[in-house]
């Protein structure tokens, strides 16, 4: 009786220190990856601060204007240029009908165009006749 309890506690202590072996282990691997994840995790974060960095100086306001003036070409807004809503002509037709001609530039005796004047929308939302 007394070698059956012998073995059963021998098969029990070597199935526990299996176990804890396999648990050191795994847990040493876990601790590695994490160390590994929160070297990867620095080296994003500096990599954000980085292109951070760059972000700002490409959106200074002197390097925009500088690169507005070069590549777009604008002029200020002249008190001339701008007109009521009440020389403007309407469209005909309702939105329903689809408007395609009119949008597409087509001419009609009303129109700007046929007048020989360009009208075009500036960021405020106002009209502006250009020559």
């Amino acid at each position: 009786m007394w070698r059956i309890v012998t073995l059963f506690v021998f098969i029990l202590l070597f199935g526990v220190s299996a176990g804890l072996y396999h648990v050191k282990y795994s847990v040493d691997r876990m601790e590695r990856q994490g160390l590994s994840l929160k070297a990867k995790i620095a080296e994003e974060k500096q990599a954000i601060r980085i292109l951070e960095a760059e972000w700002s100086s490409l959106n200074r306001p002197g390097r925009l204007q500088k690169l507005s003036e070069r590549y777009l070409q604008l002029a200020p807004v002249q008190v001339s240029q701008v007109v009521s809503f009440t020389t403007i002509p309407e469209k005909p037709g309702s939105p329903e009908e689809g408007n395609h001609a009119v949008l597409a530039g087509a001419t009609h005796a009303g129109s700007p165009k046929a007048q020989g004047q360009t009208f075009a929308a500036t960021p405020a939302a106002s009209l502006v006749e250009t020559r």
